[in-house]
């Protein structure tokens, strides 16, 4: 035991060095040579802001100035030139939309005014969205994992370890490109991880490479090579080379720990049980993608006339393409599931799922162009109506929203299935079900906590983003209007960090020999409270940058206490959080791997903080798409059309609250009906019935 356990020792402390030289490096930046490439040079949002302002400032003050001279020489009239100086002046706006001269004709239905009823359609859509784009992309891995690995399936699983090099190595690039500084880091961890995956899956295919370490070193040289040439550099850098031999090495392992695995029907039947909810879910997303449409035509034609006629092949021809190709597929994925099994076609259905995750990643990608360019539309806006639609859809936003969304889903869908586990355990009464969905819980939770590690950074991201576009908007999202929404953000997530390590404390006590992590698990507690503390606490509780009549001035912290409100401080408590819940999760795995582990009894608070996860996921999705629709203030293409509405106005903390809790709480009630309806009901018609086993597969 002693000699099975120590590599995986070295392991976890090669590993917390690795992290603590980042994070240290991160620090030790300003007394380091400045690269052109590095980020940390850029950490100050603020710094950024203003000089970004000053820019703008100054182009603004040189328009002015060209447009007095115009109307100086009686080529242009203005309405201050008719006296009306007071009045917004909107004549830009005529040329591209209809906002100037609107006249708007209020709706209300069961009490929601026009903002809150497209806003409660626009939430559950993607809510329902999110899950069966973020289910089915860990559904194919967990059908992999329980197949028997026979030839037909081992030509599967080498398309199914490239597809999953591509997610891992995309997130582990984007991470090192921005947090490091990496040139290139995206195109180095795609194309070294995936061709990595891909060579180290052909050769395992024949049985060529079953060493997992030289599976690793072989997929590192490898991917390295390849991707050092299709990265479209002037010169290489050393991080570049390092980062291509890191994703090169993990798509090297991850191919040869699936193709070898042993089959577990419990995966399997995982899978098929998630895949069956996942097909109702389709339905409700498409009703309820209907509807927003519907209501948007009503509600806001003007501009969802525009916005349509800005992307006429996206929504014209591209998105129903798609649409119907993934409906196609997605419906034979789930009901061709038993005729390929009892024929012995496994490794077909897999690729088919592949093929629907191609499919909605795609629909992701193209609905998020529109989604983007509302808040970030292409730089000079004169020229926006000149610009082509590929332009439009791959705006400045547009792909750092698309790597949130992708982790967003991923951890949206582990915490879905910790539902489904905590539901169908509660609802069981035979032991073997139980253990069965302790199990699933576990799983869930397992898959929930490795995705969200990165979430932090691809928000960071994604903000930055918006800070080099405009640092108005990223002021009025960290300092003004919605820094309470921002605060809120904050302790949802603190919070969710906090609950996912007390559900792995409260599993590992229900596997032997685990006690031995629990003492520095204790510790780490405290970080991650003292952690969560610091990121949720702001400089002063004013809902402006600067506090109103009505707002108490004493609401702000105590000078000796002001440095917890600095970016130094938010960066070390999430670097912190997200450090001491990754060394907890390394504790579980390596407490599961070495120790017996007793499934079915399970502390009863873990279903219930397995469904309180589930939860707070759900709410933290509503109130992040809440924070982004509202940072375009009163624009419903940001500087571009105007909102003329009475609602133009950012609503409260208080009534943005309330409603998306009523969202959410739609949302949760229609998903326990769906796993009843899914999963419940039909096991419970099949107990009366008693019908035989499936058929294992017979290997070809």
């Amino acid at each position: 035991m002693k000699l099975s356990q120590s590599p995986l020792k070295n392991s976890f402390f090669k590993t917390l060095i690795c992290l603590l030289f980042v994070y240290l490096l991160g620090h030790l930046s300003p007394f380091l040579p400045v690269s052109p490439h590095s980020v940390f040079s850029n950490l100050s949002f603020q710094s950024l802001a203003y000089a970004e302002d000053d820019e703008e400032e100054d182009e603004e003050d040189e328009e002015e100035e060209e447009d007095g001279e115009e109307s100086s020489d009686g080529e242009e009239t203005s309405e201050a030139e008719d006296g009306e100086e007071g009045e917004e002046d909107l004549s830009y706006l005529t040329d591209i939309g209809p906002a100037a001269d609107h006249e708007f004709e209020e709706y209300s239905f069961m009490g929601f005014s026009n903002r809150k009823f497209t806003w409660f359609a626009a939430q559950l859509h993607i809510l329902f969205a999110s899950f069966i784009l973020g289910c089915p992309m860990f559904v194919v891995i967990m059908e992999v994992m329980g197949a028997r690995r026979t030839q037909g399936v081992r030509k599967a699983i080498i398309l199914s370890n490239v597809f999953l090099a591509i997610l891992i190595g995309v997130v582990i690039g984007i991470t090192g490109e921005v947090i490091v500084g990496v040139h290139h880091g995206v195109l180095y961890g795609l194309w070294a991880c995936a061709l990595g995956a891909l060579i180290v899956s052909t050769l395992n295919y024949f049985h060529l490479l079953m060493n997992i370490r030289v599976s690793a070193l072989v997929g590192a040289i490898f991917g390295t090579i390849l991707s050092m040439a299709l990265t479209p550099v002037e010169h290489y850098e050393t991080s570049g080379v390092i980062l291509a031999l890191v994703t090169g090495a993990v798509g090297g392992l991850i191919s040869n720990g699936i193709m070898f695995a042993k089959s577990d029907f419990k995966f399997e039947r995982l899978a098929h049980e998630i895949t069956k909810v996942i097909g109702i879910c389709y339905s409700f997303t498409a009703l309820t993608g209907g509807l927003f449409l519907f209501i948007m035509l009503v509600a806001y034609e003007d501009f969802i006339t525009y916005l349509i006629a800005s992307f006429p092949t996206l929504f014209m021809v591209a998105y129903p393409t798609l649409f119907i190709l993934e409906t196609v597929v997605m419906y034979l994925y789930v009901y061709s599931w038993d005729p390929l099994n009892k024929s012995n076609k496994k490794g077909r259905h897999i690729v088919m799922g592949i093929v629907l995750n191609v499919l909605g990643l795609s629909l992701l990608l193209a609905l998020d162009g529109p989604t983007t360019f509302m808040q970030t539309p292409p730089k000079p806006l004169d020229q926006i109506l000149n610009i082509s639609e590929w332009d439009r859809i791959a705006n400045m936003a547009w792909m750092p929203l698309n790597y949130h969304r992708l982790v967003g889903n991923g951890t949206f869908g582990g915490y879905m299935v910790c539902i489904i586990g905590a539901y169908m355990y509660l609802w069981s009464d035979k032991k073997e079900e139980r253990e069965y969905y302790d199990w699933v819980g576990y799983i869930g939770n397992l898959i929930g906590v490795a995705i969200m590690i990165p979430l932090p950074a691809m928000g960071y991201i994604f903000v930055r983003e918006i800070y080099q576009y405009d640092a108005t908007i990223g002021m009025y999202i960290m300092s003004d209007r919605e820094s309470m929404f921002m605060l809120v953000q904050g302790l949802l997530v603190g919070t969710m960090f906090s609950v996912s390590n007390i559900y792995m404390w409260v599993s590992m006590k229900r596997i032997e020999n685990a006690e031995r992590f629990f003492p520095a698990m204790k510790f780490g507690f405290i970080l991650i409270v003292c952690a969560a503390t610091i990121w949720f606490t702001p400089r002063r509780f004013f809902a402006t940058m600067l506090p109103e009549p009505s707002m108490n001035p004493d609401m702000v912290l105590p000078d000796n206490l002001a440095f917890l409100a600095l970016m130094v401080s938010k960066n070390t408590a999430a670097f912190c959080l997200v450090t001491v819940t990754f060394i907890n999760y390394i504790f579980y795995t390596i407490a599961t791997k070495t120790g017996k582990v007793h499934y079915g009894k399970i502390n009863p608070l873990g279903p219930y903080v397995l469904i309180f996860l589930g939860f707070a996921d759900i709410w933290l999705m509503s109130w992040m798409g809440t924070i982004r629709e509202l940072s375009r203030m009163n624009w419903h293409i940001y500087k571009v059309f105007k909102d003329v509405t009475p609602e133009k106005f950012a609503p409260s903390l208080a009534e943005s609250g309330m409603q998306v809790t009523q969202i959410v709480w739609t949302f949760f009630i229609l998903m326990t009906a769906i796993i009843w309806i899914g999963i419940k009901y039909p096991k419970t018609k099949k107990n009366e019935t008693k019908p035989t086993a499936a058929t294992p597969q017979v290997a070809e």
